[in-house]
């Protein structure tokens, strides 16, 4: 079981959060003005702050808080007060871990603050949602409601909620391994908030930005953590350690500390790891922080296990999956269940561990598709309930081996009860006659011989019995040693397609290059496997940009393979000084492809080629040429928003009956125009309610309705559409085919 780290979470609190400013004086000079005020308004504001303050660190002195601030709002008829209310509820219950209570509480706060006009207030409420969503793992509700805060926080020039979207938004791109995502959302919140900070004229309390400072850095390093980069990291977290302790955010340090602790764990320093754990947790006790419990409690039980300490190792299991259970989180309660089955296997209860496993199988979220998981579970469970039933097997062959042994010893007892007395019957009757005596003496004797005949019989059946004994170890030894070369054989065949990945990611434009190039643009490239069959191009001739969507042959490895060879072959031929024409680039390239795989048209032969949408824009003049195979290109107007679709020759590059030279479209586009290219796999998407293909129309729709949107949310929207439409009502589908839609603005 790999251990956890703390990922931090911004919540955006309204007016006054000086979380760090707990200082005697100033909660004293506020309690005193509570009390002695005769405005309402004021009263209201103060115990706000108070609120806050306490939230942490003293729960019952909070909701008191609280409530006089309810208590004020009704009997002065105060919409702004209720709206505090509400919100300072949000925020007590998200801290408790009662997720959906927090929720209704911040959607009555919005519901408020629309009526009240107040956008900023608005914002920090539907970030507050986002945390609660993205904290039961409901990604999707949480990026969406991140983007809208986002977007009003950008209009109001609000830059500490914009720096909060931003982390927030970077943790969720994380979550799904998208780590270079994930940096650069880091890097620019981390950016904003050293702006606010060196600005002279910020009237933001200075701890309030140190904080998410301190934050950002534990993030940044969550990412070097997972790239194995672990000195890198640990810089990171002692510099959020450092902010923390002198601002005394006893939350943050507890995050700091437990992540510092997983450093350690994996450098091997056990002692100093088991230290940090605890002073983590310690903290996040004493703060009621049930979510930061958790992750800690499950850091120690899995380092216990490694320690084979096992019955230390459920102490903290069995804690973790109570407060999982009771806030309703299923991944932590199915992290839970892993550690017990671990330990109780340690403790060579196999029973309990075997339990313990089928809880975790039933709540676990697969890291692969459905289908792969499913085929590992049973692969699993197959070998549990075989090797169970072996150990039944031979549980029962010991009890058969023990009766017989207490079988042998009352034979032997009784045989010995049966010589004594005839011994002292022979005795007794001796002088009766000789004749008598000799009759007694040979039938003892054959009585005797039965008896040991008897034991030899005994002795067979003990021999045979513990050959079988030892047979069935042997299979169970020799079933763990397949075990182990399947799961070795797995991880080789795992590990080369990641690599292959990280050679095809090598071989496509860099983002940076893209970013210099292109400026405002997005990629959607969402492979069906871990490798993909699509690829995109970009590339900068004088004034002329060139650009490509393709969809190669199959995908996987050999989609793969055939991708690479299309990025090899556009990059010779755009090298020639001749090639000026997007319908010349892809004659050439059929050429290509026709030569190098020895395409001859013959019967039954493979069809390998590809369909791909080819660019080449005038940055000078604006004009545009199109060139496509099996894939069309969508214009969306800045002017009317009405989308322009140009269709493709219907016919691939490679091997074809009919073939003939590729068109050559011509279009003036206008500044603010906004240019599709996309692969067939979005609308091929099979889901919804009836289990039918996307299609292209609702595609085009998507398109036409997001164009005003930045190219950031317009990329979020398709995918979420995409998601939506695979996980429509009970029914999961699988993805279709490799995906990629490119979008770029004039």
């Amino acid at each position: 079981m790999k251990n956890r780290l703390t990922i931090f979470s911004f919540l955006f609190l309204l007016q006054y959060f000086n979380l760090f400013a707990q200082e005697k004086n100033a909660i004293d000079s506020l309690l005193k003005i509570l009390h002695t005020t005769t405005k309402d308004t004021l009263k209201i504001n103060v115990a706000n702050q108070l609120f806050l303050k306490f939230v942490l660190s003293d729960t019952t002195k909070a909701i008191s808080f609280c409530e006089q601030i309810k208590i004020i709002s009704e009997r002065t008829n105060s919409k702004k007060g209720i709206s505090i209310y509400y919100n300072d509820m949000g925020i007590y219950n998200y801290y408790r871990g009662n997720y959906p209570l927090s929720i209704s509480f911040l959607e009555k706060t919005i519901v408020i603050r629309k009526e009240l006009g107040d956008k900023k207030g608005e914002s920090a409420a539907l970030n507050n949602i986002g945390l609660n969503y993205a904290s039961q793992g409901n990604f999707v509700k949480a990026i969406d409601y991140y983007h809208k805060s986002l977007k009003i926080d950008d209009e109001l020039g609000n830059l500490i909620g914009v720096s909060d979207s931003y982390s927030n938004i970077g943790i969720i791109q994380y979550q799904q391994k998208n780590y270079s995502a994930a940096n650069e959302y880091y890097q620019k919140s981390l950016k904003v908030l050293t702006e606010l900070l060196k600005n002279p004229t910020c009237n933001i309390n200075k701890n309030e930005i140190n904080k998410s400072i301190s934050s950002s850095y534990i993030n940044i390093g969550l990412v070097n953590y997972s790239q194995k980069k672990l000195s890198k990291a640990l810089e990171f977290y002692q510099e959020s350690l450092k902010i923390t302790e002198a601002i005394g955010d006893m939350q943050g340090m507890s995050q700091a500390y437990n992540n510092i602790g997983m450093i350690y764990d994996d450098q091997k320093k056990f002692v100093n790891s088991i230290e940090c754990y605890q002073k983590s947790l310690k903290m996040l006790e004493n703060i009621g922080d049930k979510g930061g419990m958790i992750v800690v409690l499950s850091n120690i039980a899995t380092l216990k296990n490694k320690l084979t300490k096992y019955t230390e190792a459920i102490y903290y299991a069995e804690i973790s999956l109570t407060i999982s259970k009771e806030i309703g989180s299923p991944d932590d309660e199915r992290i839970a269940w892993d550690q017990l089955s671990v330990s109780y296997k340690g403790l060579n209860n196999f029973e309990k561990s075997l339990e313990c496993y089928h809880n975790s199988m039933l709540l676990k979220d697969s890291i692969f598709n459905i289908e792969k998981s499913q085929q590992f579970y049973e692969m699993e469970s197959k070998y549990n309930s075989e090797k169970k039933q072996k150990e039944i097997e031979l549980l029962n062959k010991n009890e058969e081996l023990q009766k017989i042994e207490v079988r042998n010893l009352k034979l032997q007892k009784y045989a010995f009860v049966i010589g004594f007395i005839l011994m002292l019957t022979l005795a007794f009757v001796s002088y009766r006659s000789f004749r008598q005596k000799r009759k007694a003496n040979k039938v003892l004797s054959e009585q005797k011989n039965e008896i040991e005949e008897r034991n030899e019989e005994l002795n067979q059946q003990n021999e045979e019995i513990c050959t079988q004994r030892d047979e069935i170890e042997a299979q169970r030894d020799l079933v763990s040693i397949q075990k182990k070369q399947i799961e070795n054989i797995y991880s080789e065949v795992t590990d080369s397609i990641y690599y292959a990945e990280r050679i095809q990611k090598a071989v496509m434009p860099s983002s940076e290059f893209m970013d210099d190039l292109l400026k405002s643009y997005f990629i959607l490239f969402k492979p069906k496997d871990i490798v993909s069959g699509d690829f995109y191009y970009v590339a900068k001739r004088n004034q002329l940009l060139l650009l490509a969507v393709a969809d190669c042959t199959g995908h996987g490895v050999p989609g793969a393979f055939m991708s690479m060879l299309g990025v090899s072959f556009l990059n010779e031929i755009i090298a020639k000084d001749n090639i000026l024409q997007a319908d010349h680039v892809l004659n050439e390239l059929r050429d290509y492809v026709i030569k190098s795989l020895q395409q001859k048209g013959i019967s039954g032969e493979q069809k390998d080629g590809m369909d791909i949408s080819f660019i080449v824009y005038d940055t000078l003049t604006n004009i545009l040429q199109y060139s496509g195979a099996n894939s069309p290109l969508y214009i969306v107007s800045n002017d009317s928003n009405e989308l322009t679709e140009i269709k493709p020759d219907k016919m691939p590059v490679s091997i074809f009956v009919h073939m003939k030279p590729f068109t050559n479209h011509v279009v003036q586009v206008q500044k603010g125009d906004i240019i599709y290219l996309c692969t067939d796999g979005y609308a091929d998407q099979f889901g919804g309610p009836v289990g039918r293909k996307f299609y292209s129309k609702q595609l085009k729709q998507i398109l036409v309705k997001n164009c005003n949107e930045s190219m950031i949310v317009q990329k979020e929207m398709l995918n979420k559409a995409v998601e939506d439409w695979k996980n429509n009502d009970e029914i999961i589908y699988k993805q279709t085919d490799d995906i990629t839609v490119m979008g770029i603005k004039i």
